[in-house]
Formats: structure tokens, C-alpha cells, sequence
């Protein structure tokens, strides 16, 4: 392979690894919403969501709910957050309070800072591509 070919090659990182300076690769399933794909949007939903605030899984699921009208279950939510938390987008501890059971409440790193501004820039990139295939489809 000479020089030019291995500049053409790109092998995507599933981690957030310093020592990996790809951005990580968008976690989750194939979901739909209202027919509408969302493929690779539902983790920076829930990136936003804890990016707020301190989130425990079951507030994150509750709120993709409420503010997004996505209703996704929670083992999905959960896998998702341990992904994330895998690839150094978010970390975890456990809130421990007098009544109740334990919580692991996600926070947002700065590399998970970085990566949803990253990300954000694309999405807008997209919107603008998308309404302009949507206003030549509407001619």
C-alpha cells in the first residue's frame, strides 16, 4: 500500500481511549420513531440530557419520553449509559440515599462535551441537507 492509499483507509475506534484520537462511534440500535429513522441519535439524545444535570437511568428514560416523545426501554437506556461510560463520554457513581435503593447517577466528561459539540455541528449540516431535499421533494 503506498502513502496515498493509507491516507484513504480509516478504521473507526469504538473507545474513548486518549491514546485513540478517533472520536468514538455512535452506539445503539436501529429504533423507530413515528417511522422516522434514529439510527445514531439516540445516545446524543441522552448525551444532551445528562449534559444538564446529573442524570440516573431511569430520569434519562423518563425524559426521552417527556421531551422527545421517544419511548425506549430500559434495558436499552442502561446499555446504552454503559457504553457511553465505556467509551469516556460519561462516568458514574452511586448515589446513596437514607430511603430508597442506590443510583448510579451519569455525568457528562469533557470528552463527552467535545464529542456532542462535534456531533451537534454535523446535525446541523444534516438539517440544512435535509431541508433542502425536502423542499426539491416539495416542488
Amino acid at each position: 500500500m503506498d502513502e496515498e492509499e493509507k491516507h484513504d483507509v480509516m478504521v473507526p475506534k469504538r473507545c474513548g481511549h486518549p491514546h485513540h484520537p478517533h472520536p468514538p462511534m455512535p452506539p445503539g440500535p436501529f429504533i423507530e420513531f413515528k417511522g422516522a429513522p434514529l439510527r445514531g441519535l439516540l445516545h446524543i439524545a441522552i448525551l444532551s440530557i445528562v449534559k444538564s444535570k446529573p442524570t440516573h437511568g431511569g430520569e434519562i428514560q423518563q425524559t426521552l419520553k417527556d421531551k422527545f416523545d421517544i419511548d425506549v426501554p430500559k434495558p436499552l437506556v442502561y446499555g446504552l449509559l454503559r457504553i457511553m461510560e465505556h467509551q469516556g463520554l460519561l462516568i458514574s457513581n452511586w448515589e446513596i440515599k437514607e430511603s430508597g435503593p442506590a443510583r448510579r447517577v451519569y455525568t457528562i466528561t469533557d470528552e463527552g462535551l467535545d464529542y456532542l459539540t462535534m456531533t451537534l455541528d454535523r446535525l446541523k449540516k444534516a438539517k440544512n441537507i435535509i431541508e433542502q431535499i425536502i423542499s426539491e421533494l416539495s416542488k
